[in-house]
């Protein structure tokens, strides 16, 4: 064998020996051979613990179902207004109404007036509204109410090309400033500006705030907690606070923490500030098909007056005919003469 080959063939063989070597003392370099006195090394990975870093998911099963018992009430949806929200989002509602026996209309603003219209409902659906409500409307509507309507208010956070306003002042929904003050008034229930976060905690994202009732109320029965993905706080003055958010809640444009109210009742209204709760995919986030089950149940528990509002001059006396009698404040018609024989 040529001297190159021997070295080749040595060099073979001391690899060979030095991988053998290193595999058999292997084990109890590292501490795993079947040696009684050594304890395995323990390896944990300190930086990806998902129960640490990823946020609980609410429970998105349940049913929506009504307790009252009254049937054939008629609810009207406005449409009209450049609404912020589409039948079909508010459809878990509108079909739980139907559902129990209950007419669901839609106002669209085109053959009769806003008042026309409630004259004939039982219960009036406002979901935020773009374009503002003229003074004969907003006094349509407090005569509704006054009436015995139910009105059901939901907003969502205003738009940059308006300031929140009063219960009807909802994203570019400005009212006339005089029914502005009127409403505010006579229902106590105003809405904010800004959203309202929670960055402790929340549903996946720290606009997805919780809420918890405040009250024993109607609104509120069964409820533990519900999710309102985007929404804006309202004030009251005289109205009850149903639900507010949880701890933790701030409001963005000041970014203050508070108990902000999100559900509030005035007699015959209901504000909601959000709207995003009542869609198919939040419906049954936590405890929102409770809600959205009561909010069904107050808008056919009320017991409106037929006729209201009334048209215009309705109330007013009603003139005679001209030519007619005048009740005896006028001279009497004078008797037919006679024909000639």
């Amino acid at each position: 064998m040529s001297a190159p080959k021997s070295r080749l063939a040595v060099v073979f063989v001391v690899i060979v020996a030095a991988i053998v070597g290193g595999a058999a003392v292997a084990p109890y370099a590292l501490g795993s051979a079947d040696d009684g006195d050594s304890d395995p090394v323990s390896v944990e990975n300190q930086q990806f613990q998902p129960g640490t870093i990823l946020p609980d998911e609410t429970t998105e099963e349940g049913e929506i179902s009504m307790e009252s018992d009254a049937t054939g009430k008629t609810v009207l949806v406005d449409v009209g207004h450049e609404n912020g929200i589409s039948k079909t989002q508010l459809e878990p509602l509108l079909s739980t109404l139907v559902e129990n026996g209950h007419q669901i209309r839609f106002y669209r603003g085109q053959r009769q007036s806003l008042n026309e219209s409630l004259r004939s409902a039982d219960a009036f659906l406002v979901a935020s509204p773009q374009r503002r409500y003229t003074s004969d409307e907003l006094a349509g509507v407090e005569a509704f109410t006054d009436a015995g309507g139910r009105v059901l208010v939901m907003g969502d956070p205003p738009s940059v090309q308006a300031s929140g306003g009063l219960l009807f002042g909802l994203g570019s929904l400005q009212p006339t400033a005089p029914r502005t003050t009127a409403l505010g008034s006579t229902y106590g229930v105003a809405y904010g500006s800004g959203y309202l976060y929670n960055m402790d905690e929340n549903d996946n994202n720290y606009k997805s705030i919780y809420a918890r009732p405040t009250a024993d109320t109607d609104l509120t029965a069964g409820v533990d907690r519900v999710v309102m993905r985007e929404a804006v706080p309202l004030r009251t003055t005289g109205a009850t606070r149903a639900l507010v958010g949880t701890d933790g809640t701030h409001l963005s444009t000041t970014r203050d923490p508070g108990q902000y109210a999100v559900l509030a009742r005035s007699g015959n209204v209901t504000a909601v500030g959000d709207t995003d709760f009542v869609t198919r995919e939040n419906a049954y986030d936590a405890d929102n098909d409770v809600l959205i089950g009561n909010l069904a149940d107050f808008l056919v528990s009320g017991d409106k007056r037929p006729g209201a509002p009334r048209p215009p001059g309705a109330d007013q006396p009603q003139r005679p005919p001209a030519g007619g009698e005048s009740g005896g404040g006028g001279q009497p018609t004078p008797p037919p003469t006679p024909a000639p024989a």
